[in-house]
C-alpha cells in the first residue's frame, strides 16, 4: 500500500510543463533560488500543519523572503485537490467564494542585515477569496498576475470535522520489524455522517513528522461496527522509527552554540558546524529533539526576526570513510521542504573523508537529518546515516477523507496529531 500510494503521489506531482519552463508541482516547492525561508503556519504558533476548520475565523500566515533590494508584486490562488494531491473535478467558481486570487500586499524591507531581502506575508484565507468546501488545497503564489510565473506552492488543509480518533502507536507486531519500525493502529468514529460505500469512499492518509515522501495511504478499514472503522494492519501501516533529529542553533551570532566549531565574516557570516558522525551502527540514544521543524529567531535583534534576522552560510560536515553507495546525500528536514533540494546536496571530500554542504539559512534553530536519495527508487533513506530504532520519538499526522458522491470531491472530515511517546 505504501508503494502504491507513493506511485500515486509521484504521478500527481508531474503535470505538463508551463511555457516558461516552470512545472506546477502539487507539493511544497520553491521555484526560484532567490525565494527563501517559506513558512506557512497557524497564526502565532510554530504548528507545522497548515490546517484550519471550515467556517470559523482561524487564519494562517504565509511568509517568505526574496533576496535582493527590490520588492515585487505577488498574488496567490487556491487549487482544490483530492486526497492524494491530484487536481479535483471542481472548478474555481464552485470551490471559491469571491475572487479567484488574493493580493500579497504586506511586505517589509530587512533591517540592519548584511544580506538584503524583502519579507512578504499574508493572512490565509483573506478577505477577497475564501474556500467553500473542506479538503486539500494547493496554494500557488505567482508574480504580476501571470499564473505561469510560479514562485512557490504550499499544501493547505481545510477541515470539516466529523471524526474522532483512537490511535495506538507501538513497536511493530511483526518480529522482523519489532526493533526498527513503529506501527500505527487506529479506530475512527464518525458522528452524524453517513458513508455510502466505506471501502471505496473513505481514504486514510498518515504522515510522519509532516514529511510526505514516506506517507502511507490507500488503506481500507478492516472492521466496521456501526459508525466505527478499525485499521489494525501489521505490515501496511509501518513506519521506520528513524532516529532523533540533529540540530544547529544560530539564533545568536555573538555566542557559539554547542555544535558550532567556528565562525568568520566576509560580506556575510560563515558558520562552520562541528563534524558529525554516522549513527547507523550506533546504539539508540534518547534526547529531546524538534522532529525536523525549524524556528526563525534572532536573539541579537531589536525588533522582529522576520526582518532583522540575517542570512548565514552554514557548513555541514558528516564523517564517512567512503561515499554512500545507494545515492546522493542531503541535509534533510523542514529546512529543505522535506525533499532532495539541490541547495542541500552534500559533496564528498575524499581527502578529508567527509561529506560537506554549504547552505544559506536565516538565523534560527533548525533540526535536520542526513538522508540519501536512492538512485534506483528515488526514495529518501536514513538507515545508514542515522540508524533506525523503534524507540524514536515521532509526530504522526492523520488525515481522514470521504468522497462526496453528489459533488464528486474528497472531503477532509477528520484530522488528529499524535506523538509516539506522549500520545494526543
Amino acid at each position: 500500500m505504501l508503494l502504491r500510494f507513493y506511485l500515486l503521489l509521484m504521478q500527481a506531482l508531474t503535470p505538463a510543463a508551463e511555457d516558461n519552463g516552470k512545472v506546477l508541482r502539487y507539493e511544497n516547492y520553491i521555484y526560484e533560488d532567490n525565494i527563501r525561508t517559506v513558512q506557512f503556519l497557524q497564526k502565532g504558533t510554530q504548528y507545522p500543519v497548515p490546517l484550519i476548520k471550515i467556517g470559523n475565523s482561524d487564519r494562517l500566515t504565509l511568509s517568505f523572503d526574496e533576496l535582493g533590494t527590490e520588492n515585487d508584486y505577488y498574488q496567490y490562488t487556491l487549487i482544490h485537490c483530492d486526497a492524494y494531491w491530484r487536481p479535483s473535478n471542481l472548478r474555481p467558481l464552485e470551490y471559491l467564494e469571491g475572487n479567484n486570487f488574493e493580493y500579497i500586499n504586506d511586505f517589509k524591507y530587512c533591517s540592519n542585515t548584511y544580506q538584503k531581502y524583502v519579507h512578504y506575508s499574508v493572512q490565509v484565507p483573506g478577505t477577497e477569496m475564501r474556500p467553500k468546501f473542506s479538503g486539500n488545497y494547493l496554494l500557488k503564489v505567482y508574480r504580476n498576475f501571470d499564473e505561469e510565473d510560479i514562485v512557490l506552492t504550499r499544501k493547505l488543509f481545510i477541515l470539516d470535522g466529523k471524526a474522532s480518533f483512537e490511535v495506538d502507536i507501538h513497536p511493530a507486531t511483526l518480529a522482523g520489524s519489532r526493533f526498527s519500525k513503529q506501527e500505527v493502529d487506529l479506530k475512527v468514529k464518525l458522528e452524524n455522517y453517513t458513508v455510502v460505500n466505506p471501502y471505496q469512499d473513505l481514504k486514510l492518509v498518515m504522515s510522519q513528522n509532516n514529511r510526505w515522501d514516506n506517507a502511507i495511504g490507500g488503506l481500507a478499514p478492516q472492521f466496521i461496527v456501526g459508525n466505527e472503522y478499525t485499521y489494525n494492519y501489521e505490515k501496511e501501516n509501518l513506519f521506520d522509527g528513524g532516529n532523533e533529529f540533529r540540530f544547529c542553533d544560530f539564533r545568536s551570532l555573538r555566542f557559539f552554540s554547542q555544535n558550532v566549531e567556528s565562525k568568520r565574516f566576509d560580506s556575510l557570516y560563515h558558520l562552520v558546524l562541528k563534524t558529525e558522525e554516522k549513527r547507523g551502527a550506533k546504539a539508540y540514544y534518547q534526547y529531546i529533539d524538534f522532529n525536523g521543524k525549524l524556528v526563525i529567531a534572532n536573539k541579537d535583534g531589536q525588533t522582529d526576526a522576520s526582518i532583522d534576522g540575517d542570512y548565514v552560510w552554514v557548513y555541514f560536515k558528516l564523517k564517512s570513510d567512503q561515499e554512500f553507495r545507494t545515492g546522493d546525500l542531503y541535509v534533510y528536514g523542514a529546512l529543505s521542504d522535506w525533499r532532495p533540494d539541490p541547495r542541500f546536496k552534500m559533496t564528498y571530500n575524499t581527502a578529508a573523508k567527509q561529506y560537506e554542504a554549504k547552505v544559506l539559512l536565516k538565523q534560527g534553530y533548525y533540526s535536520y537529518i542526513f538522508a540519501t536519495q536512492n538512485s534506483k527508487t528515488g526514495v529518501m533513506e536514513t538507515i545508514e546515516s542515522e540508524g533506525n530504532f523503534m524507540e524514536t520519538e515521532n509526530d504522526y499526522y492523520i488525515y481522514y477523507y470521504c468522497r462526496n458522491q453528489l459533488l464528486d470531491y474528497d472531503e477532509l472530515i477528520g484530522f488528529t496529531a499524535v506523538n509516539s511517546r506522549k500520545g494526543n
